[in-house]
């Protein structure tokens, strides 16, 4: 084979630079996403339990008004 066949592969140190930072810049971005997301997905757990005890709490005092406008019947 001749040298003129052979097909070089050649990356300039650039090149590499460019990946590289690219790489932790995806990294950064991808963990400052994931804290994002992480505080909001706990806070919409505290707004579930807090909307579920709210629920609760309704329909204990709804029961107590139905169970006084009964008694006064």
């Amino acid at each position: 084979m001749r040298d003129t066949e052979l097909k070089k592969f050649e990356l300039n140190l650039d090149a590499v630079i460019v990946i590289v930072l690219l790489f932790v810049i995806s990294l950064g971005v991808n963990y400052v996403l994931y804290r994002a997301y992480s505080t909001e997905a706990k806070a919409n757990v505290r707004l579930e339990i807090q909307a579920q005890v709210d629920q609760l709490n309704l329909a204990s005092m709804q029961a107590y008004i139905d169970k006084h406008q009964a008694s006064e019947n």
